[in-house]
């Protein structure tokens, strides 16, 4: 009787055993606008470096309603970007626990609404504005002791709404203190230089050196802040500001000294290098690394990302870096260019392609971008200069969201001559993706074989710099 007892027991023990384990992670969204073909993508946004995310952590299917089902093993706690058919994507706090449900148009993040265990860090996250961006140009409006005075108290006002969210995960809570300490900073380096702007003024606004110790507090949170997109963006903004004090400071003492690309990535390196804080290093070298790729050219990447993999072979940034370098490949000299196609002023169809035989000098620009209109002088110019050349083509590509608004630029500037042509899409268009278009204005050169000869070309303003590599074509 007792061994028949105990192999009962045994059974029962092993039965226990073979329990199915609740997933850690569970998500149900129920978004608009889809169905069961869409695609949901997770990304751990802890690695992510620039605007594009890259390198999902995982994908789902939508179900036959078009709702997504999510169940996942493990999680580390931190952000997640949910993102839907490769669109905006929103973002999420996960920690093992979390069973949530996601409701409302993904077009529209600030909109969704959260319910279940989770949503409190999500809907948090979603609506903490204290010291956000969006006041930024109202603080400088201020004297300097009433915007002491007011950043104080915004700071501890949200001191106090992080403290009373005190049922939410306490790496939450710590993750939203470092963002509140990195915003603080941010609005201690920004408002010197802009108050000197506003009021016209060449006098040195110096602040208490108990809030210049800002951005010192914010660098001491870097553990936790890290995980947040957010403080790595103002962390970055920190430290090129600082750096550039410190290059107009060495200009002004060597002012016969020729400056070059290699001179500045070189200086920003030993710059960010001088933090104390290893995380930290890691991301700003990491960032600049990709600045680098996206914008400054061939000699730069080869300097400072082989620094950035010398030092940091282990980054968790390092698979971004590489997918991004694996995508520029795709437009090194000598590649075909991929077709850009877009409506004329007359409402005709333009494509790269119609232009093969010539050389074409395509600016990607909008009608809101400062930059992109400010080179537009010296783009008159250079065209002028080649007007008796039949074999290039000057090509203007707007990403304008507002169709009309670049209609309008067009038809007040009618000495703006050129081939002119709206894209769809904005941002998100195929001429963006497909030139890896983060910011403009952006200039290409493409040969008479219909190959890229420069995806990061000099702009009409660089001089004898464009006018060489054009004529290299012609």
């Amino acid at each position: 009787m007792k061994s028949t007892f105990y192999l009962l027991l045994l059974m029962a023990l092993l039965a226990c055993g073979k329990a199915e384990q609740e997933p850690a992670v569970q998500l149900r969204l129920d978004l608009d606008h889809t169905d069961n073909a869409s695609v949901l993508k997770i990304y751990d946004l802890s690695t992510q470096l620039g605007g594009e995310l890259l390198r999902p952590l995982t994908s789902f299917s939508a179900d036959s309603t078009g709702s997504f089902l999510v169940s996942m093993d493990t999680v580390q706690s931190g952000f997640y970007g949910l993102q839907v058919n490769d669109k905006t994507y929103t973002t999420v706090y996960l920690y093992d626990g979390v069973d949530m449900t996601v409701s409302g148009d993904p077009m529209k993040s600030k909109e969704l609404t959260f319910s279940g265990n989770g949503a409190g860090e999500a809907l948090f996250h979603q609506n903490f504005e204290t010291l956000s961006t969006q006041t930024l140009g109202a603080i400088v409006e201020e004297d300097d002791a009433s915007f002491v005075r007011k950043l104080d108290s915004a700071y501890q006002s949200g001191i106090k709404q992080i403290n009373a969210a005190d049922s939410l995960n306490s790496e939450f809570i710590s993750n939203e203190k470092a963002l509140l300490n990195a915003r603080r900073a941010l609005y201690t380096s920004y408002y010197p230089r802009a108050r000197q702007r506003l009021l016209q003024s060449e006098v040195e606004i110096t602040l208490p050196d108990s809030v210049l110790s800002y951005t010192s507090s914010a660098i001491a949170l870097a553990d936790e802040g890290l995980l947040i997109p957010e403080y790595r963006r103002v962390m970055d903004n920190l430290n090129q500001t600082a750096f550039n004090q410190v290059m107009n400071e060495y200009s002004e003492a060597h002012p016969d000294e020729d400056w070059g690309m290699s001179k500045y990535i070189q200086m920003r390196m030993d710059y960010i290098l001088e933090e104390e804080d290893e995380a930290l290093k890691d991301y700003l070298l990491a960032k600049l690394t990709l600045d680098a790729i996206s914008y400054y050219g061939d000699d730069a990447v080869a300097l400072v990302y082989d620094t950035y993999r010398e030092k940091y072979p282990d980054s968790q940034f390092k698979a971004y870096l590489e997918a991004v370098n694996k995508k520029w490949e795709a437009l090194a000299k000598g590649k075909p260019a991929k077709e850009v196609e877009g409506t004329a002023p007359d409402g005709e169809k333009v494509k790269l392609s119609d232009f093969e035989g010539k050389v074409v000098y395509l600016d990607t620009w909008a009608t809101w971008c400062g930059p992109c209109r400010g080179e537009f002088p010296a783009a008159k110019v250079l065209k002028e200069e080649y007007k008796a050349q039949d074999d290039i083509v000057f090509m203007y590509a707007s990403i304008d969201s507002d169709k009309e608004a670049w209609e309008k630029f067009l038809k007040n500037d009618p000495e703006f001559k050129g081939v002119h042509l709206f894209v769809d899409g904005a941002w998100q268009s195929e001429l963006c993706n497909d030139y890896m278009i983060r910011a403009i204005p952006r200039y290409i050169l493409i040969d008479k074989n219909g190959n890229i000869a420069n995806a990061k070309a000099p702009r009409p303003s660089s001089g004898e710099d464009i006018r060489n590599e054009i004529n290299a074509l012609l």
